[in-house]
């Protein structure tokens, strides 16, 4: 969908030859016959026109350009019929992009009063049953109050999926989140789950090597036992609410180990040179 859109609304950028014209100009600014400056300002009058008018475009002529591109595998069956909204009988069915931008889908033009959205983009695996609402951005939701304090638990949603805050967003402020990714039916997360993944990272004791601390994290990614610069990845079948020192010791000295960040010392003096 974005190459046909940069295609359609980009030509110029998007050719072969502009590419191939571009490496020449280069080249001649290399050997110092172009001069540089006045080349990018040839290219940024030309490409920032190209935005200018991206950004002044309708969206539903956006949505027709696609349905043009696409038709064939949009809609297969070449006829006026197969396009008849099958919940409504009265309306077409068309391309949207949705509201917030976050994908596309096939639907009826006669939305709002009618709902009816195809649950696949071909027509093909559709069976036709229509859907009660249409994409929508996810409204956070209110799991109750922290026990220890007053502040309220919600049950929200970003770019990398579902997660569980604490307190309300206030400029300055980071509250602490924990991720639900590996939730599978977010509308069974309750109250004690949130308290649960807000618990970490939760210090399990001190290695006996260094008094360091050794913590079992959470992110997105799954559940990890962390000493200084060493992370381990706690396997799927671990309970994490199980892992005690001892265990994570073993975890931390095992194969699957990996190295983060940079390690802290000091800068090596350089040493002087000599001349002969």
């Amino acid at each position: 969908m974005v190459s046909a859109f940069v295609l359609h609304h980009f030509s110029e950028v998007a050719d072969y030859s502009f590419t191939a014209n571009m490496e020449t100009e280069l080249d001649n600014v290399s050997a110092g016959s172009t001069e540089w400056k006045g080349l990018l300002k040839d290219y940024w009058e030309r490409f920032s026109k190209y935005c200018a008018d991206a950004s002044k475009l309708d969206g539903r002529k956006v949505e027709r350009m696609f349905e043009e591109k696409f038709g064939p595998i949009l809609f297969p069956d070449d006829d006026k019929d197969s396009r008849i909204c099958p919940s409504c009988s009265e309306g077409t069915l068309r391309f949207k992009v949705s509201r917030y931008g976050e994908g596309y889908f096939i639907g009826c033009d006669r939305h709002p009063k009618c709902k009816y959205i195809a649950r696949s983009l071909s027509q093909q695996e559709d069976d036709t049953e229509p859907i009660d609402e249409s994409p929508k951005s996810f409204e956070p939701r209110l799991l109750g109050v922290m026990p220890d304090s007053d502040k309220k638990v919600f049950l929200k949603q970003g770019p990398y999926g579902h997660y569980v805050q604490v307190g309300e967003d206030k400029k300055g402020l980071f509250p602490k989140r924990a991720s639900l990714s590996e939730v599978k039916d977010i509308d069974t997360v309750t109250l004690e789950d949130a308290i649960e993944l807000l618990q970490y990272p939760k210090i399990l004791g001190k290695h006996p090597d260094d008094e360091h601390p050794v913590l079992i994290t959470h992110s997105k990614l799954g559940y990890n036992i962390k000493h200084r610069r060493s992370l381990a990845a706690v396997p799927k079948n671990m309970d994490p609410k199980e892992i005690t020192l001892e265990r994570a010791l073993k975890l931390l000295s095992g194969k699957s180990v990996r190295q983060i960040g940079r390690p802290k010392g000091k800068a090596k003096k350089k040493e002087p040179v000599e001349w002969h």
